[in-house]
């Protein structure tokens, strides 16, 4: 059993809100050892940069590729998996072992400020690598 919270804390490092919901949870695990894991809270992308990156961004570049005869092109979860592999690789280090691996981050988990950078990056990489003009979200643009 896994239990989340969003916890306040003031600056000198007292819980401001959600002491009664950190006690509960506390208490749900009585006579049982827990991992505690603590860390900033941030804000997950939202569901507009979601709809951008879905609607405009990846169609637009799956269509530069197919027009640059990218075949796997057509299947937009390649080219959603092709943009993910350019920007959003990291890597993880096995203390132990010292075995170094690569993954991909899913869009899932950034923030809304990680969310920004890909989508940038991902403007950036088409202008430069595909010939192409990704406009920003908020920027109209006349469709011949």
């Amino acid at each position: 059993m896994k239990t989340e919270l969003l916890i306040q804390i003031d600056d000198n490092g007292k819980v401001k809100v959600g002491r009664k919901r950190l006690i509960k949870a506390l208490q749900s695990f009585s006579g049982l050892k827990v991992v505690l894991s603590i860390e900033k809270a941030k804000r997950k992308r939202t569901s507009p940069q979601n709809r951008y990156l879905h609607g405009v961004v990846f169609p637009m570049i799956q269509e530069r590729l197919v027009e640059l005869g990218w075949k796997e092109a057509i299947n937009i979860e390649w080219v959603k998996d092709l943009c993910k592999y350019q920007f959003l690789k990291k890597e993880t280090f096995n203390e132990k072992t010292g075995e170094v691996i690569t993954f991909v981050e899913a869009t899932s988990a950034l923030s809304t400020s990680e969310m920004m950078d890909f989508i940038a990056d991902l403007q950036q990489w088409s202008a430069e690598t595909l010939d192409l003009y990704i406009p920003d979200p908020n920027e109209q643009i006349e469709i011949n």
